[in-house]
């Protein structure tokens, strides 16, 4: 009932027939938690909706409403966000942005400085072949894209490089390199058929055909669904760390800006051996954690893992250096880490969001106040 309801009011939202009442009730669905895959669908909405009539809400409604919206929310005392908090905050900014999407990009918000509309960048992705040339691959369609010693290579349409030849020419093991920059993902299929999804800033190198054993080098982050092969491991090459695969699903996040490793297994089994020390064996919904050489193990809320490749950003008592990690990577900024307070984060938003809209949401859930200039982001408290 509450979706057909949001549905309905959202609608008179955009043609400027809410009432006052309406208002408020749109506000009050919004930042309920449960109509969340709603808030998603609507905020991807907007920008073809809004397009059709770009002035279906004037600069004063906006800013009008906008600070109703605002001064209604009270004054936080405390650093740490409640688990419901930052949801309610982005979606009653999603509500704002329903009375004037354009308008509402471009403001300068009262307690944030000099932050701008940022995006996503939309860098190349990049294949280094063995012969040390580079291709970008987003200007690759149905390409044949590498012809190393048997082993081809063929971006789709979906932008998936797949490598479909099983033997060399010459015997001889050749590597390619993938490498993704800040603000890009890709996926990657390898020649025994495991698939790989490559987050943002990270690299794999991988032969260009396996032999008797399956080993890739990554640096950065990745999913695996490893090809199963009872007879021939899968293995993945950290700087400090080697988790050996049967067949399985899981995520490996190790950036070299990050003291730590972490290891989060979904589906399957596999072990995980830090250098000079014992494998240890994971269970799905297990996260290996490697920091200062010591291995902890835990049981986690793998969605926090895995949301990357669902495009959104998942907090779930995050802690906020690593949610500016991921803001770096994504955004492609630079964070003022010595400005961080100690805070603690929930919630979650689509990786389409603005920066300003999540930088704005995150500040009304707590008094964190931020400043971009430059392309470099700290904090003020």
């Amino acid at each position: 009932m509450n979706d057909k309801r949001l549905e309905i009011l959202f609608k008179k939202a955009i043609n400027r027939t809410c009432t006052e009442a309406e208002y408020q009730e749109l506000h009050a669905l919004l930042a309920d938690p449960a109509n969340e895959s709603q808030y998603r669908l609507y905020f991807e909405k907007l920008p073809t909706l809004t397009a059709a009539d770009p002035a279906v809400f004037t600069t004063d409604d906006t800013n009008a409403m906008l600070q109703r919206i605002l001064a209604k929310q009270p004054e936080k005392k405390v650093t740490r966000i409640k688990p419901y908090v930052l949801w309610a905050a982005a979606s009653i900014t999603f509500a704002a942005i329903v009375l004037g999407y354009r308008q509402y990009v471009l403001l300068q918000p009262p307690a944030t400085k000099t932050i701008a509309a940022a995006s996503p960048k939309s860098a190349a992705v990049v294949l280094t072949l063995s012969n040390g040339k580079q291709v970008t691959l987003d200007t690759l369609h149905h390409h044949k894209v590498i012809d190393d010693n048997g082993a081809t290579a063929v971006q789709s349409d979906k932008g998936t490089l797949a490598y479909t030849g099983n033997a060399t020419a010459t015997g001889e093991i050749v590597f390619n390199t993938l490498t993704t920059p800040r603000g890009r993902q890709f996926k990657l299929e390898l020649p025994d058929g495991t698939k790989v999804w490559l987050n943002a800033a990270s690299s794999l190198k991988y032969p260009t055909t396996f032999g008797d054993s399956r080993q890739v080098t990554l640096t950065g982050e990745a999913y695996f669904e490893v090809a199963q092969q009872a007879q021939h491991p899968f293995e993945v090459i950290l700087d400090n760390q080697t988790i050996t695969v049967l067949g399985t699903s899981f995520n490996v996040k190790a950036y070299h800006d990050e003291a730590y490793v972490k290891t989060t297994l979904l589906q399957g089994s596999i072990l995980v051996q830090p250098q000079q020390q014992p494998p240890t064996m994971l269970k799905p919904g297990q996260q290996a954690t490697l920091n200062n050489h010591q291995l902890h193990i835990r049981k986690v809320d793998t969605k926090e893992d895995v949301a990357w490749m669902s495009d959104l950003f998942y907090f779930s008592d995050t802690d906020i250096s690593s949610v500016a990690h991921q803001l770096e990577r994504w955004y492609d900024i630079e964070i003022d880490y010595a400005s961080l307070p100690e805070a603690r984060l929930y919630g979650q938003l689509p990786r389409s969001t603005p920066l300003p809209v999540l930088l704005r949401a995150i500040e009304k859930t707590s008094n964190i106040k931020f400043s971009l200039n430059n392309n470099r982001l700290s904090i003020e408290q």
